[in-house]
């Protein structure tokens, strides 16, 4: 009887450790691998799974989550989500694995996926394969991962709809990497996108259009009205000064008139059919501007400077006739 207790708390106890790694909630699995670690300063790679799919029809449960914890002497937290099903790995294109959220501030592992492999077995004459999955940890580190899935779990992948999972895996040493710190998901709401934050909020990479998707190469696109209290442009290029230096040719006024008679618009300014296809720099449009502005500033002063001569010329020519006339009324 005693021997028969016993028996039965060690396979009670084997079962209770068993179903602490796997747990089953009505199909959806979660399975939680034992600690893998960096080799100190020595990065290492470890096979935590193996997806058995199959290579064109439907696959059931084709998404798995990773997440990943770290415990050692940082906060750290990824997950990531691996699409591969119908269109996404089994019958076109490559298996997606985006890392959705990461949280904490030690990153020191990140999930990789292996070169999809033939099983040797087949499904409606369409190739069963295989695909690895490995974690990478860096620099001292330890990590807990757990995978949640729909497939079978199985010791040995050989069919479609398989999982095999190692919850012990070994690691084999891989050279350095930097850690996948941003996630690669999307942001798509079709609520209210609000961005608040008392320090600096910005967008550090790629474009931004609003009431567009299509921002033709530009940090800002938008499609319709913009208001502002006061917009700053800086430009790169060389500011309008030039023209008042002494080797700039200022075109002369029978130039500026040949060329409106001609194009129907100002030297170097652009022409209304090219605004409507190319739209307008602005920080280019303003210096163009100046630049007309201090050309037509100095056609100005050169023709102030010939008043003032013909206004010196008639003030003379005046003193002339007023000395003749009092010559004459004396005679």
């Amino acid at each position: 009887m005693k021997k028969y207790l016993l028996t039965m708390f060690f396979a009670l106890a084997v079962t209770d450790i068993f179903s602490q790694i796997h747990t089953d909630q009505n199909g959806l699995k979660t399975t939680v691998i034992n600690n893998i670690q960096a080799n100190e300063a020595q990065a290492r790679r470890y096979e935590v799974a193996t997806i058995g799919y199959n290579s064109h029809h439907w696959q059931f449960g084709g998404v798995i989550v990773i997440e990943l914890f770290q415990h050692s002497f940082q906060t750290g937290y990824e997950k990531y989500i691996l699409e591969n099903g119908h269109g996404q790995g089994a019958n076109s294109g490559s298996a997606v694995l985006k890392l959705v959220e990461s949280d904490g501030i030690g990153h020191n592992a990140k999930v990789t996926l292996g070169t999809p492999y033939d099983l040797g077995t087949n499904y409606s004459d369409k190739a069963n394969m295989g695909l690895p999955v490995y974690v990478d940890v860096r620099f001292y580190t330890n990590y807990k991962v757990k995978i949640t899935y729909l497939q079978n779990r199985v010791e040995t992948v050989n069919d479609q709809n398989q999982i095999k999972i190692n919850t012990s895996p070994i690691g084999v040493n891989i050279d350095d990497f930097i850690p996948v710190v941003r996630p690669s998901k999307d942001l798509v709401t079709i609520g209210n996108l609000k961005i608040k934050g008392n320090g600096l909020n910005y967008i550090e990479e790629g474009t931004l259009g609003i009431g567009t998707t299509d921002t033709k190469g530009y940090k800002l696109a938008v499609a319709g009205n913009v208001i502002a209290e006061s917009v700053k442009v800086k430009l790169q290029g060389a500011w309008p000064d030039y023209v008042f230096t002494p080797s700039y040719k200022v075109p002369t006024l029978q130039e500026t008139e040949k060329h409106i008679k001609d194009k129907g618009h100002l030297p170097g300014i652009p022409s209304a059919s090219e605004v409507k296809a190319n739209g307008v720099d602005l920080g280019d449009m303003n210096a163009k501007l100046l630049q007309k502005i201090e050309e037509l500033t100095l056609h100005l002063i050169e023709k102030n400077k010939q008043l003032q001569e013909q206004k010196l010329l008639n003030n003379n020519q005046e003193d002339r006739l007023r000395k003749l006339e009092m010559t004459i009324n004396k005679k």
